[in-house]
Formats: C-alpha cells, sequence, structure tokens
C-alpha cells in the first residue's frame, strides 16, 4: 500500500509490500509530483483546457505572456514582487545637504523622494529656467536603467523640473522662481527600472 511521503506533501511512495505494478508506481508518483511543480502552458486558455479542478497552490507559468501565476483556491493571481526601500545613500552635490532621503521599489516599480537644503547662493530663473545644477547623485540601487528620468521639485514657493540619469546625478533644470540659499528643497520621481 502507498505511504505519504517524509515531507508532508501527500505525495504517495510505492511500498515494496504494494502489489507490483511499475505505471502504478509511476503514475502514483507522477500524480503527486506534477501538480507542486511550476507547470507551463502556452496560454490562460490552455490552461484553463488542461486543469479543470486546480488546487489551492498549484503555480503556472504562462508562455505567451511570461507570467507566473499561483491558484489561491479560487482563481489564479499573480503573486506581487517583494517590497524593497532604503533612506542612505544619497550624495549631495555642491551647494547643497541632504536632510533626508527614501527610495521604495516593488519589482520594476521605483519610487525616490529626496529632501535637500540649498547651502549655497541663490540659483537664478530667468523665464522659467536655471543653470543645470548638480544637486545630489542617487545610489545605484535606486538609479533609472534605461534612459534619463524627469521629475519634479517645490521647496513650497518655488516649483520646477529635474532630470536623474543612469549614472545617478540629479540636475535641477528648471524653476518658476529663484532657489534662494537656505532653502529646503523636495524632490519626487516614480519610474521603472529595464532590470
Amino acid at each position: 500500500m502507498t505511504a505519504p511521503d517524509k515531507y508532508g506533501q501527500n505525495v504517495q511512495v510505492w511500498q515494496m509490500t504494494d502489489p507490483p505494478s511499475i505505471p502504478d508506481a509511476a503514475q502514483a508518483l507522477a500524480d503527486g509530483i506534477i501538480p507542486r511543480t511550476v507547470m507551463r502552458f502556452a496560454s490562460a486558455s490552455q490552461r484553463g483546457a488542461t486543469l479543470k479542478d486546480p488546487v489551492e497552490g498549484m503555480a503556472t507559468w504562462l508562455n505567451d505572456v511570461n507570467r507566473l501565476d499561483i491558484y489561491n483556491g479560487s482563481s489564479w493571481v499573480t503573486p506581487e514582487p517583494s517590497l524593497a526601500s532604503s533612506t542612505t545613500g544619497l550624495s549631495a552635490g555642491a551647494g547643497f545637504s541632504v536632510l533626508d532621503f527614501f527610495g521604495h521599489r516593488q519589482g520594476r516599480v521605483t519610487s525616490i523622494d529626496l529632501y535637500l537644503a540649498r547651502t549655497g547662493g541663490k540659483i537664478t530663473a530667468s523665464s522659467g529656467n536655471i543653470a543645470d545644477t548638480v544637486c545630489a547623485t542617487v545610489p545605484s540601487a535606486w538609479r533609472p536603467t534605461h534612459s534619463t528620468i524627469t521629475g519634479c521639485f517645490d521647496n513650497g514657493i518655488v516649483h520646477g523640473g529635474f532630470v536623474i540619469g543612469t549614472d545617478g546625478i540629479v540636475t535641477l533644470r528648471t524653476a518658476t522662481d529663484d532657489i534662494d540659499g537656505g532653502t529646503n528643497l523636495r524632490l519626487h520621481v516614480t519610474f521603472l527600472r529595464t532590470t
């Protein structure tokens, strides 16, 4: 008579006291193991046609959309990636100091918030433009991976735009008014990383 496996997964293992039958032993093993592996299907419709009674915890890979799904007992769901966060590693540019930094990433979606103090002199705006001014460098784990990204900043009075490159350099580009020395700037950007 078959017995459950020692890992508590209800995989039936053929015993020496069972009637000899290689096909039955192989089928019992396959029936126990296959539902606990990542099964591969061309599409969700092929999966639906094949798996008539999925059980909670089954995992499938869909080739057409390159996606892992888990059956939660009532439907197929895509597991959410884990959340990563950091508050360290931001370097201030000349004429700035770091007040705070927060980055969080889930999957490829990345958001970073920079809080900087302008310790240098006034940055003068002319018709909405300021001289490109490097204000910080973002740690490597929080940089865009494929192109320069545009974000926005404010200090409660002045609003403007900045860019962050794949090298992590954050450059102020535009402002609605002058940025006075001694003011604080809040910068925020959300973007997708390619890796």
